[in-house]
């Protein structure tokens, strides 16, 4: 009934139409005072209502026609459904829907051009982050064995720049990873002191030379989460905190209460007008001494893992005063938390 009452209202001008058509020609009939006029009248009336009735019911078996030929051609976009469809229409409507559908299938074809070559892409760029840490594997290796026998300051500065090359390989690598549309994540129950050691060891010659004093008051707490993107995500938590250290840097973490993660350190600290960008991709702030070494990425790439793994990320800082970062995460073994996507 919606559908007759809706074609109805799409031809109201052609209805009004007929019916003004029908009162002139029955003010012609009285004028002429013909003896037939009530049952001439009645019978045009009558004849007007019948043909606009039979008229509607001929365009709605069509426009149905019609509707369920676009709903075929949208579920199954192929040349034989798209011939179906136009041979529907008629005149200038075969015309206007054969050209708009040219350019959904031009669109469509483009679409998946682009789809093909950015999975290309994002292949690309995670087998070659796979195949540069293996060189970089190769390099703490061959630190770990033979540390003793090399001069200290040469050690130290390999060390510092294989820590800064592992770390730009890790975020093109979870950059690709958190833009594909597979994601890889293994989700385990975890220690989280044993995965902040790890980090704090990863970072250990960035630390070292900011002179750093990190505090790890973490004990015997289990996290779900995986591996990779938790320890991504805390070492860009401790990457932010060197780039924007002060003087007699300190970084700790420690637990509060509510399964909450607090990462804390005594930093120059961000402005209270820039914590609401500070997770947007490429936002660096305005601190001058960092922000041309910065990219803006790390934290949004550490924002972008906790929602994957149902994190929620709470920040809080002063200019001057250091910077606060509360990582909420699902408890495990109270049950409470949401579906991991």
């Amino acid at each position: 009934m919606r559908n007759i009452l809706r074609l109805l209202r799409n031809y109201i001008p052609f209805l009004i139409y007929v019916l003004l058509s029908d009162i002139f020609f029955i003010v012609l009939l009285w004028t002429t005072d013909t003896s037939a006029f009530r049952f001439v009248a009645s019978a045009l009336v009558l004849f007007s209502i019948l043909s606009f009735l039979l008229l509607c019911a001929v365009l709605y078996i069509r426009e149905r026609r019609i509707g369920r030929a676009f709903e075929d051609y949208l579920s199954d976009p192929d040349e034989n459904h798209m011939k179906i469809l136009l041979s529907r229409l008629s005149g200038m409507e075969k015309e206007r829907t054969d050209t708009l559908l040219s350019l959904i299938e031009e669109k469509e074809q483009q679409r998946a051009h682009l789809l093909s070559q950015n999975e290309d892409y994002e292949e690309y760029v995670e087998a070659w982050a796979h195949e540069a840490k293996t060189p970089i594997a190769l390099l703490t290796l061959i630190l770990d064995n033979n540390r003793d026998s090399m001069d200290p300051e040469l050690t130290y500065k390999i060390e510092y720049i294989r820590a800064r090359l592992s770390g730009s390989v890790d975020q093109m690598l979870q950059y690709a990873r958190i833009k594909g549309e597979r994601k890889d994540y293994l989700f385990e129950k975890l220690s989280l002191r044993e995965v902040i050691d790890e980090v704090v060891e990863e970072y250990r010659p960035l630390l070292l030379e900011k002179n750093f004093t990190v505090i790890n008051k973490v004990k015997d707490e289990t996290i779900f989460a995986d591996k990779r993107g938790l320890s991504y995500m805390l070492g860009q938590f401790v990457s932010n905190s060197i780039k924007y250290s002060a003087d007699d840097p300190r970084l700790e973490f420690y637990i509060e209460a509510d399964d909450r993660l607090i990462v804390e350190d005594n930093g120059i600290g961000v402005k209270k007008c820039d914590l609401p960008y500070i997770f947007e991709r490429g936002f660096t702030g305005d601190s001058g001494r960092v922000r041309s070494k910065a990219t803006g990425m790390g934290l949004y790439l550490a924002a972008k893992i906790a929602e994957d793994m149902n994190f929620e990320l709470n920040v809080s800082s002063e200019t001057g005063k250091g910077f606060r970062i509360v990582v909420q995460y699902p408890n495990v073994e109270q049950g409470r938390f949401h579906d991991i996507k």
